[in-house]
């Protein structure tokens, strides 16, 4: 069921960490998901967004020198799904991303998966 909902869905990456952005790539393609970017950096949304839609994004908190917190705000008001996955606690959420997808690292491929398969399908529309 969750290969079926992740199939040709389009997922962004944002994780600074080389092993674990290519180890989600590789588990999220083999679930037959299309993978359309992964950045160690806080890319554009509008240039992700000129090469097709995103259905979701697995967003690390802290990439490189900077917080992803404004580019989370950005995907929430362009309606994208994303869920973080960090080593973060939960409680370090700002007050208005707090009740977001959250994945704890280390996360298993199955939970990763699965969040991913929630988030998609609960998007309005």
């Amino acid at each position: 069921m969750i290969g079926r909902t992740l199939r040709g869905r389009r997922i962004v990456i944002l994780e600074d960490d080389y092993f674990q952005a290519h180890d989600c790539k590789a588990m999220l393609e083999q679930a037959g998901a299309v993978v359309v970017a992964v950045s160690a950096t806080i890319p554009s949304l509008d240039g992700l967004l000129a090469k097709g839609p995103i259905d979701a994004v697995l967003i690390d908190i802290n990439l490189g020198d900077s917080v992803s917190f404004d580019f989370a705000r950005l995907l929430v008001c362009n309606a994208i799904p994303f869920a973080f996955l960090t080593g973060y606690d939960a409680a370090m959420l700002p007050d208005d991303l707090a009740g977001r997808a959250y994945i704890s690292k280390p996360a298993d491929h199955a939970r990763v998966r699965a969040v991913l398969a929630e988030i998609i399908a609960s998007r309005p529309g």
